[in-house]
């Protein structure tokens, strides 16, 4: 098998795979921004509890250590 007949192969594998990571990312960010405009307040709202939350441990273990 001589050794030239396998390089277009790998090439058209390679620019292949580089068009289908292009269209698939460029389908998620179109269904990210669906998503998000959905979303968004919910992480919004998840993310500012999770903060509350770790405030409120951190609080609560000054708060016993200090007893």
């Amino acid at each position: 098998m001589p050794h030239h007949r396998s390089m277009p192969h790998h090439q058209s594998v390679y620019v292949n795979s580089v068009v289908n990571s292009n269209i698939d990312s460029t389908v998620h960010v179109n269904s990210t921004v669906h998503v998000n405009s959905a979303i968004f307040p919910f992480m919004l709202l998840l993310r500012f509890s999770t903060v509350l939350s770790s405030k409120v441990m951190f609080v609560c273990r000054l708060i016993s250590r200090s007893l």
